[in-house]
C-alpha cells in the first residue's frame, strides 16, 4: 500500500506551514520503535512466505441489487450504525467482496462493501488491503490473549462519508461526526464493523485493540475517570482507554506508513540495513501526527467556543464557559484532548508503556497501572511544551481562518482543513 493523495496533500501543507518544533527521537525512543519495526518485518516475511507456498485466502464477489443483498453484522443490530451512515450504505452500495482465511487457529473473514460497481477491476488493491490486515493480525497474535476472537468477521463498509464538523455549534459532536467503527471486548466469536473508507486501516488497528483486549476497556475505570475530570472539568464520558487505544493506533499506523515507504522493503537489502531509513520515516510521520493532533484539538475546542485553558483553569470565566459550551455525545475528550497530551510527549509515553505494561502495547490491567496511566496525563497536560504548542497552534488556526487568498493553498483545501474531524494525516490506500 501507499499514502493516499489526500494524505500527501495534508503532509505537503503541514510541511510548508510548521508552527511547532518537531521532536528529535532519542536512542531510547528509536529502540522502542525498532521493536515494532521488526514485528512488521517479521509479519511481512510470514505473509510473503505463506503466499509463495500456498493460497492464503480466496475471495468472492457479489453484485448488490438492493439493500437486502448487503451482508450485515450478526452480533450487532443494524440500528447500531448512525442513521445517516445506515441510509448511505443502503442507497449507495454496489459491490461486495469477501475474503476467507485461517490464521494461527483463528477463522477470519473480511468483507468489503463498496460504492464501486466494478470492484473486479480493483482486485489487486483489495488483495493489498487484506495483506496489510493479515500482517497486523500476525502482530496482534504476539501480544493478545489467545482466547479472544477464535472466529473473527471484519465488515468494511467503505462509505465516502467523511468525519466533519457540523455547520453550526448548536449541534453537539456525535457519532456521525466523530466515529468510524464499533466492536466489543474479547468475545470468542468476534465482529468488527468499520463504516467509512476514510482512515480505514488506522481505525481497524484501533478496533482490534478493543477486540483483542489490549486496552483496559474491560476494567472498572471510575477512579481514573474521576481523576481526569479533576483535571479537565467538563461534562464528558472520559473513557480514557479510548485515548490509550487511539494513541497506539496512530503510532502503529504511522509505523506501517514508514515501512511501506521504504525503498527496498521486499528487496535484497536486509532488515538491519533498512533500520536507519525506517527510523527517519517514523520520526517524520509521527511528528506530523503530533502536529495534526494539536491542530485538531484546538479546532474542535474552537468550534465549541473554547480554548484549551478553559478546560482546566479555576477562574470563574473559564468555569462558566466550559459548563455552558463544552458538549459531547461521543468520546471527544478522549480522542482529541487526552490522546493529544500523550502524542505531544510521545517519547515519554512510549517509554512509559515499555516500562509499565506486560508487553509494549498490551496494557497491564491492574488498578495501580491504571492509576499510573492517569497520573501520566496529570503530569503532562500543562507542561511548558504542551502549553507553548497549544498557543502556537491557536495562533496558526486563527491565521488560517482569516487568510482568504493564501498563495500556499486553495479555498477547497482550506475548507477541508477547517472542517474535517479525521484523527490522522498518514493514511494508507
Amino acid at each position: 500500500m501507499k499514502l493516499t493523495n489526500k494524505s500527501k496533500q495534508f503532509l505537503s501543507f503541514f510541511t510548508n506551514n510548521k508552527y511547532i518544533h518537531h521532536i528529535k527521537n532519542t536512542p531510547a525512543t528509536n529502540n522502542i520503535l525498532l521493536k515494532l519495526y521488526y514485528d512488521i518485518v517479521n509479519a511481512n516475511k510470514y505473509l510473503q512466505s505463506v503466499k509463495k507456498n500456498t493460497s492464503l485466502y480466496h475471495y468472492d464477489i457479489t453484485k448488490i441489487q438492493n439493500s437486502l443483498d448487503i451482508t450485515k453484522p450478526k452480533n450487532f443490530n443494524y440500528n447500531s450504525f448512525p442513521e445517516v451512515i445506515r441510509e448511505h450504505i443502503d442507497e449507495l452500495s454496489f459491490s461486495e467482496i469477501s475474503y476467507n482465511f485461517s490464521l494461527f487457529g483463528r477463522s477470519c473473514k473480511v468483507i468489503f462493501v463498496v460504492e464501486d460497481p466494478n470492484i473486479e477491476l480493483k482486485i489487486r488493491t483489495y488483495n493489498n488491503y487484506v495483506d496489510s490486515i493479515i500482517m497486523w493480525l500476525y502482530i496482534l497474535n504476539l501480544y493478545s490473549p489467545k482466547q479472544c476472537a477464535n472466529s473473527l468477521v471484519i465488515y468494511f463498509y467503505f462509505t465516502s462519508l467523511e468525519k466533519k464538523l457540523p455547520d453550526s455549534n448548536i449541534h453537539i459532536l456525535d457519532e456521525k461526526h466523530v466515529n468510524t467503527a464499533f466492536t466489543t471486548t474479547c468475545p470468542k466469536d468476534s465482529e468488527i464493523v468499520i463504516f467509512r473508507h476514510e482512515e480505514w486501516f488506522k481505525v481497524f488497528i484501533h478496533e482490534t485493540f478493543h477486540n483483542f483486549a489490549l486496552d483496559f476497556s474491560d476494567m472498572n475505570n471510575n477512579d481514573c475517570h474521576n481523576y481526569l475530570l479533576g483535571l479537565f472539568k467538563v461534562n464528558s464520558f472520559v473513557n480514557s482507554y479510548e485515548a490509550y487505544t487511539e494513541f497506539w493506533a496512530e503510532i502503529i499506523n504511522a509505523l506501517f506508513c514508514s515501512f511501506y515507504s521504504l525503498k527496498d522493503k521486499n528487496g535484497e537489502k536486509s532488515a538491519i540495513k533498512n533500520e536507519k531509513e525506517f527510523l527517519s520515516n517514523a520520526e517524520f510521520f509521527i511528528n506530523f501526527e503530533r502536529c495534526y493532533s494539536l491542530f485538531q484539538l484546538v479546532k474542535v475546542l474552537d468550534f465549541m467556543g473554547l480554548s484549551y485553558e478553559d478546560l482546566y483553569l479555576n477562574k470563574q470565566e473559564s468555569s462558566v464557559l466550559r459548563k455552558t459550551l463544552y458538549k459531547e455525545k461521543t468520546n471527544v475528550l478522549a480522542y482529541y484532548v487526552i490522546k493529544t497530551v500523550m502524542m505531544n510527549n510521545y517519547p515519554s509515553f512510549l517509554s512509559w508503556c515499555d516500562k509499565n505494561n506486560l508487553s509494549l502495547i498490551a496494557f497491564k490491567k491492574t488498578i495501580a497501572n491504571q492509576k499510573k496511566f492517569c497520573e501520566f496525563i496529570g503530569k503532562n497536560y500543562k507542561t511548558a511544551s504542551m502549553l507553548e504548542n497549544i498557543d502556537n497552534t491557536e495562533l496558526f488556526l486563527e491565521h488560517l481562518k482569516k487568510n482568504k487568498n493564501s498563495a500556499v493553498m486553495n479555498e477547497r483545501m482550506k475548507r477541508v482543513l477547517l472542517t474535517n474531524l479525521r484523527m490522522t494525516i498518514c493514511e494508507l490506500g
